[in-house]
C-alpha cells in the first residue's frame, strides 16, 4: 500500500495498493486528509476481510454442543420468529443465516439449537476448520443411531436416507469455510448433499450459518444485520457500560461483536467508570467521523470499518506478552489448550501463559470453552485481524509443526480423531510450502486412509499438493509422481474410474520422464486395474503383460507376482480358465517364497474364484477360507470382505442359503465399513439372488435396487443390465395362482433345507 501525494490538492490523499491475497483491491477514493486518518494496514485489512472466501484443508470436525455461552442474550425476536415459521413450514427444508463476521450468526444458530421446540434430536457441526463431509455424515448418523457406511458416495444417500426417517435438527456452522472464492465447494460431497435434500426433504431441517451463499438453490435465506436499538442498548446496559448508549449503537449499525469488544475494552482499561466518552482516551475520539464518513463507508461496510479501529485499539492496549501470545497462537486451526500455546512461547511459565489467556478472554479476544478442558479459540473475525497482523509466521508453523510432532498419537489408530496431529502437521507444512515435507507426514498414515475408507480425505488432501505443485510448476518430483498414484488409487477406491485412469496416466508421464522403470511398472498396472474395473479386459491385459515385463526385468519379485495375479484376473474375466489357474499358481508361489501374505491371500482368492466357476466347489471353499484367515491376520478388510462373499456365493450355489445370507450380510457390514462401493453392490446383488430364491421376492427388488444404484455410480454397464432385468422380473404383476400355492411353496422350501442341512 502507498500513499502519494495528489499535486492539485495537497489536503487529499491518493489510496491505492494490492491486497496481500489473491482478491483485488481497487483505489479507495480520495478523502480529505484532514478527517482520514485510515492507516494502510487498516485499509489492507478491510479488502482482505471483505474479499471472498478460501477453503480450508480438511482437519477435524468441532462436534455436539455448541459450546457458545447466551449469557449476555438481547433480542433477534423478530429473527427467531421468522426461522420458527421456516422450521415449521413443511416445504422449507434447508435454512440459511448469512451476514459479516460478528453478526452473532453462530449466537443465534445456538439459540435456536438449546430453546427450540419440536426435534427431538439434534446435532451441531463446526466445519470451520474444513472438516470433510465424511466426519460430518458419520458423526451425524452415529449420534442418530443410523448405520454408518463410509464410503462418502454412499454417506450422501445414508444422511439424506436418515433425515428423512424422523424429525431431527442439524445445524452446520461456519460454511463459508468450505467454499472457494468463486463459491464452489472445497470439499467433496457437500453440494451433492444440499441437493439431495434440496429435492427430496422430510420433516427435518438443516439449518446454516455463513458469510457467504453457496452457489446452490433451495436455501431461505436470512440475512442478518446487526442488533435493533434497543436491544443494543440493552446489551450495553448489561454489560456495564454507560454513555449516550442509544447514539453509539445506531453509530455502529447495532453490530453485537463490535458492541462487545467496545465494552469489553472500556472495562478493562477503565473498570470503575466505563463510560463511552472515555473511548477518545483509547485513541477512538474519531470513531464517529469514520463511521459517518459517505467517502469511507461509502465504500466499506460501515460495521468492518469499525471492527477494523476498535481491534487495533485493543491490541495496542496489550502488554507486550499478550500481543505474542495472540500472534503465535494464531497459527493454530480451532480451540486450544494452554499446552498447546506454551509452546509458541517457550520462554514463558504455564501458569503464566494461562492467565494471559483468560485476560483475553475479558476483552472477547478469545473465547473460552469448558467441555471437560479447558480451551481457547478465536472469534471469526479476531482471528482474520491477528492473523493479518502477525505478517511472516514461518517460525510460529515450524513451532507448530515441532509441537504437534511430538504429541502424535502412536499405532494402532481406530478413527481419524487418532491421526489429526498427521493433518495439523500436513496443513502447517503446507502453508510453509514445504510439499516434499507434507507429503512425507500424509504418506505415514496412507496405509490407515486407505483401510478404513477415507478415500475423500485422500482425495482432498493429494489433490491440494498436486495443485500446489503445479502452481510452483514442479514436475520430476517422485513424490510429486506418488500424489497422482495415491488420488488415482482413491479414486478406483470411490468407483470413479474415469479419474482413475486420468490421474494414473499423469503419474505414468512423470515416471517415463525421471527414468522411473518400477514406478511405470506400477501405473501400468494401476491403468490394467482401472480397466478391468470397467470389463475392458484386452486392454487390461495388455497394460499388465507391459507391467510384468519391467517387474521381470528389474527383478522386482513382489511387482512380478501381483502382475501375474492380475492377469489371472483378467483371463478369468475372458473365461480362459485354464489360462488363469496357471498365472494364480504362479503368483501363489512367489508370494509364498519372498513371505508376502497380502500377495498369498489375493491368489488364493483367484484361485478360489476359478474353482467355483468350474463348480469345484470343496476346492473353492477351501481356498476362499485360507484367504479369509491370512486377511483376518494382516487386518485387510477389503480381502476379508471379498472372501467372505465369495463363500456366500459357493453356499448359494449348494442351495445352503442360510449360511450364504450370513456370509453376504458379514461381507456387506464390512464393504460399508471401508467404503468399497464394487464390494457393497456384489453383496447386495448376491443377496437379492439369495432372497430370491427363498421366495422373499420383496426383500430381493430392495436388494437389487440397492446394487443398481452402486453399479449406476460406478459406470459398470455389465453388472447394470443384470440388476435391471432382476428389477423388471420381479416387478412383473404376479399371475394369480390356486389357493394350494402356499402349501407346495412350504413343502419346496423344507426340501431344500433338508437338503441343504445333509450336504454340510
Amino acid at each position: 500500500m502507498a500513499e502519494e501525494p495528489n499535486p492539485s490538492n495537497p489536503k487529499v490523499i491518493k489510496m491505492e495498493g494490492t491486497a496481500q491475497d489473491e482478491s483485488k483491491l481497487t483505489q479507495i477514493g480520495s478523502v480529505n486528509a484532514e478527517n482520514f486518518h485510515l492507516n494502510a494496514g487498516q485499509v489492507q485489512f478491510l479488502v482482505h476481510l471483505e474479499s471472498g472466501s478460501k477453503a480450508e484443508s480438511p482437519g477435524v470436525l468441532r462436534a455436539g454442543d455448541p459450546g457458545k455461552s447466551l449469557a449476555y442474550w438481547q433480542g433477534r425476536t423478530a429473527e427467531i420468529a421468522q426461522i420458527q415459521q421456516w422450521l415449521t413450514d413443511e416445504n422449507t427444508f434447508l435454512i440459511g443465516i448469512e451476514g459479516i463476521g460478528g453478526t452473532g450468526k453462530s449466537m443465534l444458530a445456538a439459540k435456536i439449537y438449546d430453546e427450540i421446540v419440536g426435534f427431538p434430536k439434534r446435532f451441531w457441526a463446526d466445519v470451520s476448520n474444513g472438516a470433510s463431509f465424511s466426519d460430518l455424515a458419520r458423526q451425524v448418523l452415529t449420534e442418530f443411531g443410523f448405520p454408518v457406511p463410509e464410503q462418502e458416495a454412499q454417506l450422501v444417500e445414508a444422511l439424506v436416507r436418515c433425515l428423512r426417517s424422523g424429525q431431527f435438527l442439524l445445524i452446520i456452522d461456519n460454511l463459508e469455510s468450505l467454499l472457494q472464492p468463486d463459491r464452489q465447494w472445497g470439499s467433496l460431497f457437500y453440494g451433492d448433499f444440499f441437493q439431495a435434500w434440496v429435492e427430496h426433504g422430510g420433516n427435518s431441517k438443516v439449518l446454516v450459518t455463513t458469510r457467504e451463499r453457496p452457489e446452490l438453490k433451495g436455501f431461505e435465506w436470512l440475512p442478518l444485520k446487526g442488533l435493533q436499538v434497543d436491544e443494543g442498548v440493552a446489551l450495553l446496559t448489561v454489560l456495564g457500560i454507560r454513555g449516550d448508549l442509544t447514539q453509539f449503537v445506531e453509530l455502529v449499525d447495532g453490530h453485537p461483536l463490535l458492541l462487545r469488544l467496545v465494552a469489553d475494552l472500556l472495562k478493562e482499561e477503565y473498570s470503575q467508570d466505563p463510560d463511552l466518552s472515555r473511548l477518545a482516551d483509547l485513541g477512538l475520539g474519531n470513531l464517529r467521523q469514520f463511521l459517518t464518513d459517505s467517502q469511507v463507508v461509502g465504500v466499506h461496510r460501515r460495521e468492518n470499518v469499525g471492527m477494523v479501529l476498535v481491534l487495533d485499539a485493543s491490541f495496542n492496549r496489550l502488554n507486550e506478552l499478550q500481543k505474542a501470545l495472540l500472534l503465535n497462537i494464531s497459527v493454530y486451526r480451532g480451540a486450544i489448550d494452554s499446552a498447546a500455546a506454551v509452546a509458541m512461547l517457550p520462554g514463558s511459565s504455564a501458569a503464566e501463559i494461562e492467565g494471559e489467556l483468560r485476560n483475553l478472554v475479558k476483552r472477547s479476544l478469545l473465547v473460552e470453552k469448558l467441555n471437560g478442558k479447558r480451551r481457547f479459540e478465536f472469534q471469526p473475525v479476531v482471528l482474520e485481524y491477528v492473523r493479518y497482523q502477525a505478517g511472516d509466521r514461518t517460525e510460529v508453523h515450524q513451532r507448530a509443526i515441532n509441537y504437534y510432532l511430538l504429541n502424535l498419537k502412536q499405532k494402532p489408530w481406530q478413527t481419524k480423531e487418532d491421526i489429526k496431529e498427521y493433518l495439523e502437521v500436513f496443513h502447517h507444512w503446507v502453508q510453509l510450502e514445504n510439499y516434499d515435507s507434507a507429503f512425507d507426514i500424509l504418506w505415514a498414515c496412507n496405509d490407515f486412509l486407505i483401510l478404513r475408507g477415507y478415500y475423500t480425505i485422500q482425495v482432498d488432501l493429494y489433490g491440494q499438493l498436486i495443485a500446489a505443485w503445479k502452481k510452483k510448476a514442479e514436475r520430476n518430483n517422485l513424490n510429486h509422481a506418488a500424489a497422482f498414484t495415491s488420488l488415482g488409487n482413491a479414486f478406483h477406491s470411490l468407483g470413479q474410474y474415469q479419474q482413475t485412469i486420468k490421474w494414473h496416466e499423469k503419474s505414468l508421464d512423470i515416471k517415463i520422464e525421471i527414468g522411473d522403470h518400477k514406478g511405470q511398472a506400477t501405473s501400468l498396472g494401476n491403468l490394467g486395474n482401472a480397466y478391468d474395473s470397467l470389463g475392458q479386459y484386452p486392454k487390461a491385459i495388455d497394460y499388465y503383460q507391459k507391467s510384468l515385463e519391467i517387474f521381470q526385468k528389474t527383478g522386482d519379485r513382489s511387482g512380478e507376482g501381483a502382475s501375474l495375479n492380475n492377469l489371472g484376473i483378467a483371463y478369468r474375466g475372458l473365461r480362459q480358465y485354464p489360462q488363469a489357474i496357471d498365472f494364480f499358481q504362479k503368483s501363489l508361489k512367489i508370494f509364498e517364497e519372498i513371505g508376502e501374505c497380502r500377495g498369498e491371500g489375493n491368489s488364493l482368492t483367484g484361485l478360489g474364484n476359478i474353482y467355483y466357476l468350474l463348480g469345484q466347489y470343496q476346492q473353492a471353499i477351501e481356498y476362499y477360507q485360507q484367504s479369509v484367515e491370512i486377511f483376518k491376520k494382516i487386518g485387510d478388510r477389503s480381502g476379508e470382505g471379498n472372501s467372505l462373499g465369495n463363500l456366500g456365493n459357493v453356499y448359494r450355489s449348494l442351495d445352503n442359503y442360510e449360511r450364504a445370507f450370513d456370509y453376504y450380510q458379514q461381507s456387506l457390514q464390512i464393504q460399508r465399513k471401508i467404503g468399497n462401493l464394487r464390494g457393497q453392490a456384489n453383496a447386495w446383488f448376491n443377496l437379492g439372488l439369495t432372497l430370491e430364491k427363498v421366495y422373499r421376492e420383496s426383500d430381493a427388488l430392495g436388494a437389487y435396487r440397492n446394487a443398481r444404484e452402486r453399479f449406476q455410480e460406478m459406470g459398470v454397464n455389465a453388472e447394470l443390465l443384470l440388476c435391471n432385468d432382476a428389477i423388471e422380473r420381479l416387478s412383473q404383476p404376479k399371475t394369480p395362482v390356486v389357493s394350494h400355492r402356499g402349501f407346495w411353496v412350504w413343502l419346496l422350501r423344507l426340501w431344500r433345507w433338508v437338503r441343504a442341512w445333509f450336504r454340510r
